[in-house]
């Protein structure tokens, strides 16, 4: 199974390569630390601190995302699955 069909099933954390924040680690210290994005139960969209987008959709080298400002500006971002780490 490979990391697309892992995500589509949803419930799956993830980090993405080269994304950080800083955050109390496994060991309690703050510093530095990969940033958990997680998918939803239904697939539907991707989350991370209080943040999300919707899916667009599972391509067949990035998962397509959107979401709208509060001004109701459409913004889009993409997520290659080479530059995914399942936690």
């Amino acid at each position: 199974m490979n990391i697309k069909e892992k995500l589509q099933k949803g419930n799956v954390e993830f980090y993405i390569k080269g994304i950080v924040t800083y955050r109390r680690g496994d060991d309690g210290e703050y510093a530095d630390h990969p940033k958990v994005f997680e998918v939803n139960k239904d697939a539907g969209a991707i989350n991370s601190e209080y943040r999300g987008m919707n899916v667009t959709k599972w391509g067949p080298t990035c998962v397509t995302l959107y979401t709208y400002d509060m001004l109701g500006k459409r913004a889009v971002g993409k997520i290659r699955y080479k530059d995914i780490i399942l936690k």
